[in-house]
């Protein structure tokens, strides 16, 4: 009888231990997730940050005829490539884009490659899909704090949100939100561009606005992975 009452009292124990577990995991699982998530931006925020920095560079030592000409985001990296200033295809291609796993081919490993003692895009690189949005034909004028380089893929600029990350040009993030980077190479995260807190500003008059197109001046363009997005006029 005594060996019964233990086992009992034993597996009663055992039940509350893993009643115990099972709340902390609730209660840390939601922590942990939005812990990893953050790292995630975080991450991505810096190659963000390289993209406007090599842009800064480039610019200062090149005429920029060759990025404006571009007509996708694997061009405008392959201009920089050719140049010296990045090689790296993870800054323009998340890891955990999940267009990236829809591939079914592991990121290229870089963006150009010396093939003969000459120098070419990476066939691998040439039409993979790319995280960001690249904005092209930027005034030398236009003010750096707050002039649009560059965005994570997904921005509808008619709703001022990002999409959900589905389709060839859902957002990184889906509906939660996505990256932008300007001119002076800060960054920062928005849930989306039409709450008062999160607008951006108007190019010519100086008041916010949602419509990221009217952050640049006329002619300034967006490219992605697939071609031309818009041109603000």
């Amino acid at each position: 009888m005594r060996s019964h009452k233990k086992l009992a009292f034993t597996f009663v124990e055992l039940v509350a231990v893993i009643s115990i577990i099972g709340v902390l995991f609730a209660i840390l699982l939601p922590m942990v997730s939005s812990a990893m998530s953050d790292a995630k931006k975080l991450r991505d925020s810096r190659c963000m940050q390289q993209i406007a920095m090599s842009f800064s560079k480039f610019s200062l030592r090149n005429n920029a005829y060759e990025l404006n000409s571009c007509q996708t985001t694997n061009e405008w990296a392959a201009v920089l490539s050719r140049n010296g200033e990045l090689n790296l295809p993870e800054i323009f291609i998340f890891k955990d884009d999940y267009l990236v796993s829809m591939s079914g081919t592991p990121i290229p490993k870089s963006i150009g490659i010396v093939r003969d003692g000459r120098w070419e895009v990476n066939p691998e690189f040439k039409h993979f899909p790319t995280s960001v949005v690249i904005i092209t034909r930027i005034s030398s004028m236009a003010p750096a704090t707050t002039t649009p380089i560059a965005y994570t893929r997904g921005l509808d600029r008619s709703t001022g949100r990002w999409r959900s990350d589905t389709g060839e040009n859902g957002g990184v993030y889906g509906e939660s939100g996505g990256l932008i980077v300007f001119l002076d190479g800060h960054v920062e995260f928005y849930s989306n561009l039409t709450d008062e807190s999160n607008k951006l500003v108007n190019y010519y008059t100086g008041e916010k606005t949602s419509n990221i197109s009217e952050a640049v001046n006329r002619g300034a363009r967006a490219i992605s992975w697939q071609g031309v997005e818009w041109e603000a006029n």
